[in-house]
């Protein structure tokens, strides 16, 4: 017959062999190293440069393009960028010397010196054209990007207007992104509007969209009617007044941004230092592809 002490001892081996047993099923059982999923965040900005000029008319192009640096967005939709047209330099030589090829002119591209310093890919749709100058609209992102087209949908020559697209790819999705810059004549935006929701039907029926740009809208005409192409109006779903215009003192919600396939989680307060950079603030938004 085993002595108490001897059962105790045989207990305690028993009970630690027990316990190893558990520990290595444990770590055979145990998730190895969780992999992060990228973000689905999709940070959207539109904005309405005035050329690069502040509401009382001064330089304010500096300003603005830190502020954009600033906001490391997935898409910029930029209306009235400017290109200045810069001549070429005139070449001089002495009295009977070959002459070089003359030198192109230089365009300074507004749109294109924040997709340089950003890294960014850059569609470009001018809608008004100088012998010195031009503006229009642009799409930037840091994320591939091809050029879908652009249309003049002016309503007449005295106010040029142009419908920009782009698509990017994101997160494994590809997503149709359309910049617009409408009339200021109500009859005028409603056709253009139509317009634009009839293409979005023949050319983009499906899939990630993101409609941006200053639509002048001040009647809200833009929300049912492409509502019911199944578009959210970011702002107006959220609750929030997507006012924007005049930069100083927003009362008029004349920017807007429509998304389909795309959730809009938030939408961002624009910064105090914006307010007299341009004659409207940017509108900014976070999107969620669920």
């Amino acid at each position: 017959m085993r002595n108490p002490e001897e059962l105790i001892r045989d207990t305690a081996r028993q009970a630690d062999s027990e316990r190893t047993d558990a520990q290595q099923d444990d770590k055979r059982e145990a998730p190895g190293p969780q992999i992060a999923l990228p973000s689905r965040d999709f940070i959207a900005v539109s904005w309405n440069l005035h050329k690069g000029r502040s509401p009382l008319g001064f330089q304010a192009w500096q300003a603005m393009q830190r502020w954009v640096q600033s906001t490391h967005a997935d898409a910029y939709f930029l209306q009235e960028a400017m290109a200045r047209r810069m001549p070429a330099p005139v070449l001089t030589s002495n009295f009977g010397a070959p002459l070089g090829e003359p030198a192109d002119d230089i365009w300074h591209c507004q749109a294109t010196e924040i997709a340089r310093a950003l890294e960014m890919q850059i569609a470009l749709g001018p809608n008004v054209f100088k012998p010195s100058w031009r503006h229009g609209n642009a799409i930037l992102s840091p994320h591939p990007l091809d050029l879908g087209g652009r249309w003049d949908i002016s309503a007449h020559r005295f106010e040029r207007r142009g419908l920009l697209v782009a698509r990017a790819t994101f997160a494994g999705h590809s997503v149709t992104l359309l910049c617009a810059h409408l009339a200021l004549t109500r009859q005028a935006r409603l056709r253009q509007m139509n317009w634009i929701a009839h293409w979005i039907v023949k050319e983009a029926p499906d899939g990630p969209l993101v409609l941006a740009g200053d639509f002048n809208d001040w009647r809200n005409d833009s929300v049912p009617l492409f509502g019911e192409l199944g578009l959210n109006e970011v702002a107006t779903l959220l609750g929030e007044s997507g006012r924007t215009f005049p930069a100083f003192s927003p009362a008029l919600a004349l920017d807007k941004m429509f998304v389909r396939g795309m959730r809009p989680v938030e939408w961002i307060q624009p910064a105090q230092e914006t307010a007299w950079l341009s004659d409207h603030l940017p509108y900014m938004a976070r999107l969620r592809i669920d």
